[in-house]
């Protein structure tokens, strides 16, 4: 079930939960939305979601309260959204967040691309992958980002630091992928069924498709590289036959 759903209906069952024992017990409902963001947390828990999610569930009806005792004007609402756009992009039709590759991802992946090598990062984001794997001299190194925020501070990042890595703006299931050897998502469980049939119709026999933390559906792993970091998350990889 879509992560975001389920939110919705921890969101739901928490409040109602809420209100129901502060009723019972006799007690103010001004002790109802901390209860509530109690709740959702641990429904978080029990739903087994991601841990990102546990943050977002409990801090929900926290953050909703706070906007409404800080009476900001309708504007600041509205600059927050173009942000949030400039700098995620249309997650609503993407389903595509954005994920930042920790240092444990980095290395295991400098280690995955072969020399001479040549790697796409599928949804660059600010450019944390191409920045490292830029500072190899033997391979090349390549990515798309669909959000323009986002991709200029990567673009911007690689001419500061004088890196060989490429970075160009573009919709990521519309990025070819048969010319690389490595290909790199750290997307989301909902893209990832969409990804797997692009990689299967375009990439070349013996590249490798690498997934940061999302499996495929249905999908064994060739190899999971465990990367021990807080998250614990894993690298995935798929040897294309």
């Amino acid at each position: 079930m879509n992560p975001a759903l389920i939110g919705l209906l921890i969101q739901v069952n928490a409040g109602f939960f809420a209100w129901l024992l502060l009723w019972y017990l006799g007690s103010p409902l001004i002790w109802w939305w901390p209860l509530q963001a109690l709740g959702a947390l641990l429904l978080s828990v029990v739903a087994r979601q991601p841990r990102w999610w546990w943050l977002i569930n409990a801090s929900f009806v926290p953050a909703v309260v706070l906007a409404l005792r800080l009476d900001w004007p309708p504007w600041l609402y509205l600059l927050a959204f173009v942000f949030a756009w400039l700098l995620f992009g249309r997650i609503d039709r993407s389903r595509v967040p954005l994920y930042l590759s920790n240092r444990a991802a980095l290395r295991a992946l400098d280690n995955l691309v072969p020399e001479q090598g040549k790697v796409l990062d599928l949804g660059a984001g600010t450019g944390t992958v191409l920045a490292w794997l830029g500072r190899r001299a033997d391979i090349q190194v390549e990515g798309v980002e669909h959000a323009w925020l986002t991709w200029l501070i990567a673009r911007l990042r690689l001419v500061l630091k004088g890196s060989k890595a490429k970075v160009w703006r573009g919709e990521l299931m519309q990025a070819p992928l048969a010319d690389y050897d490595v290909v790199y998502a750290f997307l989301s469980p909902a893209a990832m069924p969409a990804l797997w049939a692009k990689a299967k119709r375009e990439m070349s026999s013996g590249s490798l498709l690498v997934s940061n933390t999302f499996e495929v559906p249905g999908v064994p792993a060739d190899k999971v590289i465990e990367l021990n970091d807080w998250k614990g998350a894993s690298l995935y990889l798929w040897r294309m036959p």
